[in-house]
């Protein structure tokens, strides 16, 4: 019991740490700055004035909240797969794979690190349609509100940092990441309902995590029903995330020693 305890506090001060010094650095990025800060407020924006000459029927809070995930989205997806080139070009990633620590445990930080940034972005949508679009906010029950956010992040990161596991191997994956951003808009509801895609794509969308939190967070917000069943769906498949993820990143760790392409750039 006591090698149990003492692992699980390795590994939460390994977390901790990383985390935090990955925060430090994402701020330290203009460019993910630009994309965690600045675009968010303009899809929320957009979408405002896109909705108001139409017949849709969303509330401002749903348009809002579907504008700053969609920013939780690109900046999860794009601190997550720089985070491994980064550590490739300052060439410490070598020396991370080879230290006793997981792969799997120095690399979950990042993905936290950018989906925890992400959570400004909603904020900031929230708050910019407050002030200029008149938007009241008012959250039908904050505490599963609050849940439902926290679940979110983790299924956003644990998703990202599925794609990024890739990046160990092929150094130039980053540009095939890129290419999830818009179809994981689509099949988690932020960018247009589920229901009105295709039938066979709703399958898909039934097993992204990120939509099942999405739909947690939607009916939080608006006092939907069905809040903690989407909550408890998006945590079982970020499990299955994590999972999945520790098994490839194993593989692609083998394969990277193997072919001789974990430092080249």
């Amino acid at each position: 019991m006591n090698v149990l305890t003492r692992r699980v506090a390795s590994s939460t001060l390994v977390i901790s740490r990383g985390w935090l010094l990955e925060l430090r650095q994402l701020m330290r990025s203009r460019l993910y700055l630009v994309t965690a800060v600045i675009l968010p407020l303009v899809f929320a924006s957009l979408a405002h004035y896109m909705f108001a000459g139409s017949h849709r029927t969303e509330g401002p809070l749903v348009i809002a909240l579907s504008a700053g995930l969609m920013g939780m989205w690109s900046t999860t997806l794009m601190g997550s797969g720089s985070a491994i080139n980064r550590l490739r070009f300052m060439q410490v990633l070598e020396p991370l794979v080879a230290c006793p620590t997981s792969t799997f445990l120095f690399s979950v930080p990042f993905a936290l690190a950018t989906a925890s940034m992400g959570i400004y972005s909603l904020g900031a949508t929230l708050v910019w349609s407050t002030l200029f679009f008149g938007m009241p906010v008012e959250l039908a029950s904050p505490l599963l509100f609050a849940v439902a956010l926290l679940v979110t992040v983790v299924s956003l990161a644990l998703l990202g940092l599925l794609l990024a596991s890739a990046f160990i191997l092929y150094p130039t994956a980053q540009s095939l990441a890129n290419f999830f951003e818009y179809p994981i808009w689509m099949l988690s509801g932020v960018l247009v309902p589920v229901s009105s895609l295709p039938e066979p794509v709703r399958y898909l969308a039934d097993v992204l995590a990120p939509s099942w939190g999405v739909k947690a967070i939607m009916r939080s917000a608006t006092g939907e029903g069905g809040t903690l069943p989407a909550v408890l769906a998006c945590s079982l498949l970020s499990v299955l995330y994590a999972l999945i993820t520790l098994i490839l990143l194993r593989r692609f760790e083998w394969l990277a020693r193997s072919s001789g392409t974990l430092a080249l750039q």
